[in-house]
């Protein structure tokens, strides 16, 4: 068994070998891909709030909700993770793993099981139908910045953390 931490690549083609790789000495069954973010208390309680509740199960549907915004703000610098962070950013660290997966679970289907591979199989319906942007598009349609020094002494702007460089365009906020 091979466990694989989030990201899982860098672009879709990285994925994609990164993929590859993989499978030429796994087979998919062996292959965890997780997400420490999913660990977290409120995330784990979506399903059982969603699902377990029969008013919200009832009206969780595009008949009574017209709006959903996921919001992932933290109160933490980078800590000691600016080597890691500093290629990654907030888009890749943030939005195409902890936000998808939330809204996975928040937009899926009831699935037939609460099984892993049902979770996934509907999880997967969701994500099939969102709109995949381009780079053009992703300059468009999402605003990212970087964070500046807090009014606290110990709140320090994305370039005053260790190891990161006094130049970096790293986006921290999308």
């Amino acid at each position: 068994r091979l466990m694989v931490e989030k990201p899982f690549g860098t672009s879709y083609k990285t994925a994609e070998e990164l993929q590859n790789q993989l499978e030429s000495g796994f087979s998919d069954d062996q292959i965890f891909r997780i997400d420490h973010y999913l660990g977290k208390e409120m995330v784990q309680n979506i399903p059982a709030v969603r699902f377990g509740n029969p008013i919200l199960d009832a009206t969780w549907n595009k008949n009574y909700i017209k709006n959903v915004q996921v919001t992932l703000a933290e109160q933490l610098g980078v800590e000691e993770r600016a080597g890691y962070y500093n290629t990654a950013g907030a888009l890749l660290d943030m939005i195409q793993n902890h936000a998808f997966q939330i809204v996975g679970w928040l937009a899926m289907e009831k699935p037939s099981s609460f099984s892993d591979t049902d979770i996934r199989a509907a999880k997967n319906t969701v994500f099939s139908k969102l709109k995949m942007y381009d780079e053009r598009e992703v300059v468009t349609n999402f605003v990212r910045g970087q964070y500046g020094r807090g009014r606290e002494v110990w709140q320090k702007s994305y370039t005053e953390e260790p190891n990161v460089p006094a130049d970096s365009k790293n986006d921290t906020y999308v």
